[in-house]
């Protein structure tokens, strides 16, 4: 008896539950929530698109567009190259520009040093000429061609001509007028003074040994 009370009571327990599951899943309200889920399903589908049709150009199209990007592209570059021009000419004008500076700059400064120089001597009196030195009268032979010696040595050799051919008033080889005094022509193309200062020279290395008109002077 109990056992048959345990297995009617499963049964309810099993059978009830599957019987109020069944009744709720098949009212129209279900079937409506379905049929929106299966609609908005079929909505979300994706729909099939046509296929868009590409048109081929043809040849002549394609030359022509290849010609206008070479053309945009050679236009490109001239406008490259023509700045590029404008940028190395502004330079050079840049430049050209700062030598001028510097070249003005230079002048001015020139110019200022020529003003400073002007002005101190002219403020620096100019100093007075030294007298010139008297000629010396009754001098020794050693220092001054003034004396009667002298003037015969002269006067025996060239007469006392100083533009005389041979070597001038004292007859100098051109070999010795040279070693004393360095210079490239005979003594007779010099003015007197340097003439003597020659023979001053001559004389206090030989004394009047070099001419042999001393005895006729009784030197």
């Amino acid at each position: 008896m109990r056992f048959r009370i345990a297995l009617a009571t499963a049964l309810a327990v099993t059978v009830i539950p599957a019987f109020i599951l069944t009744l709720f899943t098949s009212t129209p309200a279900a079937s409506a929530g379905g049929a929106r889920h299966v609609a908005v399903a079929e909505n979300r589908l994706p729909q099939h698109a046509e296929t868009p049709k590409l048109n081929l150009m043809s040849y002549g199209q394609a030359e022509k567009v290849s010609r206008l990007v070479t053309y945009a592209q050679a236009v490109e570059l001239q406008q490259e190259e023509a700045y590029l021009k404008y940028v190395a000419l502004v330079n050079y004008l840049k430049e050209v520009a700062y030598l001028k500076a510097v070249a003005q700059a230079e002048q001015q400064q020139a110019a200022a040093r020529a003003a400073a120089v002007a002005q101190a001597q002219a403020a620096t009196p100019a100093p007075a000429p030294a007298p010139a030195p008297a000629p010396a009268a009754g001098g020794s032979d050693a220092t001054s061609t003034d004396t009667p010696d002298w003037a015969c040595i002269r006067e025996h050799e060239s007469g006392d001509n100083y533009s005389e051919p041979g070597g001038g008033a004292y007859q100098f080889e051109f070999g010795t007028w040279n070693s004393l005094t360095g210079f490239p022509d005979p003594a007779e193309d010099y003015p007197p003074s340097v003439q003597d200062a020659a023979a001053l020279k001559l004389y206090a290395e030989r004394g009047f040994e070099p001419w042999t008109t001393r005895f006729v002077c009784g030197l």
